[in-house]
């Protein structure tokens, strides 16, 4: 068993102990009155001054003493380590459950925690990021983030989870009905009246349906995109390649750094799928497809250490100032004419 002190600086008050000592030495005595019959064959002597260097009453000095210590070592809170309260630290834990569709947390989730909250924003990583800044706000336990959901592939990636801690746990739980709103952006290259154009758009994945809504649109003045072809079919490849704007072309998310330069494959539809696995990653990752068991392990960690997990409790002060009060009493009582023997 050990024993450490949630405020060890209160020690320095340690030396407020020699306050009893030079009470005991500056203090005077009282002169004990003796009832005698007569003076007169007593002889007259000079009075001198008489200063007392030597301690007396010295139970009464230890017991003053102990007060102040006791006193200074309850404000340095005390925790003795045993092992039943180590057993406890280990299974204290703080949950905060996200919640990605609209089935309820279980049950047994919030119980077993000794402090749990629950988290549903429209974006997964905005819930994320709530529980990982209320985990923060909590003392220290097993911290750990659950997040509730059906996986449907995109729904949640190793991004959401960038601002968490790496001693707070990740685990996922997968649910059977997956409701999840997601948001993600598309930039288009698109050909229209005014000409052409670079268009951001906002996408909404539903669980039943997608909403496409345009965000900004800004005009572009010269066609970064060229087809190579032979004289003969050039006209063809240019007719193709306009047809293709019109409808539009997904670029990356950072937008076209460089002119692109393709060549003609002789239709409009291979033209399109050849610029756009040149441009823009494939969408398979907006698929309703869940998540493989993999894939969330791979996103999943356990939380900190039981010995990183310490709690700050109120540990064993309680009982230094009760012992605090008896030897104020023990010194009262004494005051007052108790005899140590």
């Amino acid at each position: 068993m050990g024993v450490t002190f949630l405020t060890p600086w209160a020690w320095l008050l340690a030396a407020c102990g020699v306050l009893p000592i030079l009470v005991h030495l500056l203090a005077r005595t009282r002169s004990r009155r003796v009832a005698f019959p007569s003076l007169r064959f007593l002889e007259a002597t000079p009075l001198s001054a008489v200063t007392r260097r030597t301690l007396q009453d010295w139970p009464l000095l230890l017991v003053r003493i102990a007060v102040v210590l006791s006193a200074v070592a309850a404000l340095a809170t005390p925790v003795f380590i045993t092992p039943a309260r180590e057993a406890a630290w280990a299974s204290r834990v703080a949950r905060a459950v996200v919640l990605d569709d609209s089935a309820a947390p279980p049950e047994d989730e919030l119980r077993s925690a000794a402090v749990g909250a629950t988290f549903a924003r429209s974006r997964v990583r905005d819930a994320i990021a709530d529980a990982a800044r209320w985990l923060a706000d909590q003392r220290p336990a097993h911290r750990e983030i659950v997040v509730l959901s059906a996986f449907k592939r995109g729904a949640v990636d190793a991004a959401d989870f960038v601002g968490v801690p790496p001693e707070v746990g990740i685990r996922l739980v997968r649910s059977s009905h997956g409701t999840a709103v997601r948001e993600r952006e598309i930039t288009r290259l698109q050909l229209r009246d005014e000409g052409l154009v670079r268009v951001l758009e906002g996408v909404t994945l539903g669980p039943e349906t997608t909403a496409v809504r345009e965000l900004r649109a800004e005009v572009i003045p010269a066609v970064p995109v060229t087809v190579k072809a032979t004289p003969q079919e050039q006209e063809a490849a240019d007719a193709a390649l306009r047809a293709v704007l019109r409808r539009g072309l997904r670029l990356p998310p950072a937008g076209l750094l460089q002119p692109l330069s393709v060549d003609w494959t002789g239709d409009v539809a291979s033209l399109a799928a050849s610029l756009e696995s040149r441009l823009a990653a494939p969408l398979d990752a907006w698929e309703p497809e869940p998540m493989t068991d993999a894939e969330l392990a791979a996103l999943a960690r356990p939380p900190a250490s039981a010995a990183d997990a310490r709690p700050d409790d109120l540990g064993d002060r309680r009982t230094l100032w009760a012992l605090v009060l008896v030897l104020l009493g023990l010194e009262t009582w004494h005051r007052r004419g108790g005899t140590w023997t």
